[in-house]
C-alpha cells in the first residue's frame, strides 16, 4: 500500500487530495513557518529580484513571498499539473507569482537567470538530487543565493513507551523515501556543485499530538505496511495502537524530525 512519502514521486495519482491535506497542514503550524520564514529570509531578496522555489507544490512559499516581496517575480516550478492549478488558483490577484510545469533535474529556464533559488522538502523524493542542485546553481547568476531546506529521517524517531517496535516503524517509514538521509548530505553535494560559504541550521519538528503525528508521519498506513512486510507481526501492531492511544491520553507520545536549513552562494 502507497503511502503519503511514496505517493509524493508521483503527486498526479489518486492520494493527490491527501498529498494537499498533509502540505496544507503542515504549512498552517507554527513550526513550519518559523523554519519557512529563516528560508526566505536566507534569500536575501532586494529589489527587482527574480526567485525561483523548486518543486514548489501548492505553490503556499510562492504565494508568502509574492505578497512580502511585491516588487520581485517569484516562480514556482513543480512536475503535478494538479499542484500547480491549484496553486495559480490560490495565487490569483498576485501577478508577480507565477508558476511553470517541469522536471527540477532539467530545469526550463536559461543559464543565470535567477538571483536565488531554493528548495524545500523535495530532494528527499527526487531520484539523483545532485542533478537537481546542478540545475540549480546553472540557473543562478554569479554571487546568487542557493537555499535547501530538507529533512534528515535518520533522526526521526516515534515513542509512545514501546521503544522497539517504534524503531522498527521508523526504520520502515524511512525506506519510503528516495533519499532519507539528504539533510545531512545536502551541505557536500552543494559543495560539489560550486556553492561556497554554506551555512547549515537545524530545526527539531516536535510533535506531542497523536492527530497531528498521523497527518504528519501517516503512522496508521505505515504501521499496516509493516504487518505486510512482516516488519511487525499484527500483534505488534494492535498493541503499538492501543500503547499510542494510552500515550497521547496521559501526554507520553513523542515523535521528532530533524530539518536541516542550508545555504550558500553561487560562484561562477
Amino acid at each position: 500500500m502507497a503511502d503519503i512519502a511514496s505517493s509524493f514521486r508521483h503527486a498526479d495519482g489518486a492520494m493527490r487530495s491527501e498529498l494537499t491535506r498533509c502540505l496544507d497542514f503542515m504549512n498552517g503550524t507554527p513550526f513550519f513557518k518559523r523554519y519557512k520564514k529563516e528560508s526566505w529570509d536566507a534569500l536575501q531578496i532586494s529589489g527587482q529580484a527574480e526567485i525561483l522555489d523548486v518543486a514548489c507544490g501548492v505553490g503556499f512559499d510562492v504565494i508568502e513571498l509574492a505578497r512580502r516581496c511585491p516588487r520581485a517575480e517569484i516562480y514556482g516550478l513543480d512536475p503535478s499539473l494538479g499542484f500547480l492549478e491549484l496553486a495559480r488558483e490560490r495565487a490569483r490577484g498576485l501577478s508577480n507569482a507565477r508558476f511553470v510545469a517541469g522536471d527540477s533535474r532539467r530545469l526550463p529556464f536559461n543559464d543565470n537567470c535567477f538571483d536565488a533559488v531554493r528548495i524545500d522538502r523535495s530532494l528527499q523524493h527526487i531520484y539523483a538530487p545532485i542533478e537537481t542542485l546542478r540545475e540549480m546553481v546553472r540557473v543562478t547568476r554569479s554571487g546568487g543565493r542557493i537555499v535547501v531546506a530538507e529533512p534528515d529521517w535518520g533522526t526521526f524517531f516515534v515513542y509512545n513507551g514501546d521503544l522497539a517496535t517504534g524503531a522498527k516503524i521508523a526504520g520502515f517509514w524511512e525506506k519510503s523515501f528516495a533519499n532519507p538521509f539528504i539533510g545531512r548530505e545536502a551541505g557536500v553535494l552543494l559543495q560539489e556543485c560550486g556553492v561556497a560559504n554554506i551555512g547549515c541550521r537545524a530545526h527539531a519538528l516536535i510533535v506531542r499530538n497523536g492527530e497531528e503525528a498521523e497527518i504528519i508521519f501517516d503512522l496508521t498506513r505505515v504501521t499496516e505496511n509493516c504487518v505486510s512486510a512482516n516488519a511487525l507481526t499484527q500483534e505488534e501492531a494492535d498493541r503499538w495502537r492501543q500503547s499510542t492511544q494510552a500515550a497521547c491520553r496521559s501526554a507520553g507520545f513523542l515523535a521528532c524530525l530533524n530539518i536541516m536549513l542550508w545555504e550558500g552562494l553561487v560562484s561562477k
